[in-house]
């Protein structure tokens, strides 16, 4: 692949007086800074203004003002910066050397912005102990290219800075790439080629042990790639069992850290370790409230023990239009109960003292919809979907 420095388009347009002619045409440049001003090489343009003539035979001359180009007088030199950004109309005369004949056209110069290219994330995946593994690295190309027309660019990996600036020695088989160190840094160079611009930019790919716990988590490297997002409205896991290779983009609570280095992966502040409620040493397998998503992953269930399971505790009836009743066995008191909206926000708080007699509140008050009910022991504590009719 060849860096582009700049781009000539030559329009239909051609004038001619006699055996002398010339053709209309653009340069296109890439901004350094974004200002709408860059230097062009005018003398670029010759050929495409000479229109095939042979440039032994003619003189070509570049002005800023049309009478000026008329009159062949105040030439500009060949390297100009343009004076309106962006976009500036210039005018080309050339000059027959056996005559007086000679044709004046116009020349467009065009400004084009950098390349607003995304930094992309870093790849991890797992293998069995060797420390290497076939990394896709295209999955990063959307990413990359996501801010910028990818249909009149190009996008190449790169093993060094150096090859990547100069867009030479192009990794081949970018889909199945077998890493050659680990952790690795990969170099990416982007290029318009119809401005000519061109970035570059890198990340980070990376090989860990498949059946290790990088975070002491109780979940394996391999098992913390759940992928998906927990919906805040209607409680879902997308493709929960269903994980695309790389654990650098599962971050099921959205803190910025992924799953294979959090030890809390919902964010309930009850680590994942201690949501292994069956005491097998899985938390994998441990889903309370069998909607479908394991505890850990779950900010639904937060139980700092499991008190009120063992107590064998119930709320009925759920869906309810007014009254709900708790069911304990074991003696186990209740101290308070909240209740909150899908937005987070508590909406109704019951005391200990207004629970003591029946175990048993009213939220007839509450607007019909999905609200989750929490319930606090000295001990745990507990928290369910509640729906209101």
């Amino acid at each position: 692949m060849k860096k582009l420095l700049l781009s000539l388009f030559v329009l239909i347009s051609v004038h001619a007086f006699s055996q002398t002619s010339g053709a209309s045409g653009s340069i296109e440049m890439c901004d350094d800074d974004n200002d709408g001003l860059a230097l062009f090489d005018l003398t670029v343009a010759d050929p495409i203004v000479l229109n095939g003539q042979n440039p032994n035979d003619y003189t070509v001359n570049y002005y800023e003002d049309l009478q000026d180009a008329v009159d062949g007088i105040n030439p500009l030199q060949g390297s100009y910066i343009n004076t309106i950004a962006y976009h500036q109309t210039i005018y080309s005369r050339v000059d027959n050397l056996s005559n007086d004949e000679h044709v004046v056209t116009q020349l467009e110069l065009y400004v084009t912005n950098q390349l607003n290219i995304n930094q992309a994330p870093s790849l991890v995946y797992c293998d069995m102990g060797d420390g290497t593994a076939e990394f896709d690295l295209t999955v990063n190309s959307p990413i990359i290219l996501e801010n910028i027309n990818s249909s009149i660019s190009e996008l190449y990996f790169y093993l060094s800075q150096a090859d990547a600036d100069t867009g030479t020695n192009p990794i081949v088989s970018s889909s199945l790439f077998t890493n050659t160190a680990n952790p690795q840094t990969i170099y990416v160079g982007v290029g318009n080629f119809q401005s000519g611009c061109y970035a570059t930019t890198s990340f980070s790919i990376q090989v860990l042990v498949c059946d290790e716990d990088e975070d002491g988590d109780l979940v394996d490297n391999e098992g913390e790639d759940v992928d998906g997002e927990l919906g805040e409205e209607d409680r879902s896991f997308d493709n929960i069992s269903e994980g695309d290779g790389n654990l650098a983009n599962d971050d099921t609570d959205g803190d910025g850290i992924p799953n294979y280095l959090d030890d809390d992966d919902d964010g309930d502040g009850i680590l994942t370790a201690d949501e292994d409620y069956n005491n097998n040493g899985d938390p994998t397998d441990d889903d309370t409230n069998n909607n479908g998503i394991p505890d850990y992953l779950d900010t639904e269930v937060a139980l700092f023990t499991n008190t009120f399971l063992q107590a064998n505790f119930s709320i009925y009836p759920n869906p309810t239009s007014g009254v709900i009743n708790f069911r304990l066995d074991n003696n186990l008191d209740i101290d308070s109960v909240k209740i909150y909206a899908i937005n987070g926000k508590i909406v109704k708080t019951f005391s200990e003292k207004e629970l003591k007699n029946n175990n048993q509140i009213n939220v007839s008050e509450l607007l019909s919809g999905v609200y989750f009910l929490q319930l606090q022991s000295k001990k745990s504590e507990v928290t369910r979907k509640l729906i209101i009719r």
